[in-house]
């Protein structure tokens, strides 16, 4: 990893980056509590078309579903209830242009 720092901005750079590659990050942590920090539960990834996570409790249930690279989760299940801190499991649908398909979990920590 790279540093620059230009014009007073900081910018990390990762020089193992490149075209074809992929990446996927699952934050193991939120805070939905309203507080304006960290509020939202997001993937962060990098070189795939399309995205499904499924958010499941403790019991296997799933409480929450989102779609596309850019969805996100605030704590409440698809009928607005918010959901008990405690953790939880995410399973990752992930697939590339080609067709292919990859699939990863995680366990995420619900914190207010």
């Amino acid at each position: 990893m790279k540093v620059l720092r230009l014009i007073g901005l900081l910018f990390l750079l990762n020089s193992s980056f490149g075209f074809g590659q992929t990446s996927v990050s699952i934050p193991n942590i939120f805070t939905p509590d309203g507080d304006g920090v960290n509020d939202v539960f997001q993937i962060q990834s990098a070189g795939y078309d399309q995205l499904t996570c499924t958010i499941f409790n403790r019991h296997g249930e799933p409480v929450y579903r989102f779609y596309g690279l850019n969805g996100t989760w605030d704590g409440f299940t698809h009928a607005g209830i918010k959901v008990t801190a405690g953790v939880y499991f995410v399973l990752l649908e992930i697939s590339l242009s080609d067709g292919t398909s990859e699939t990863r979990q995680g366990t995420l920590q619900v914190l207010y």
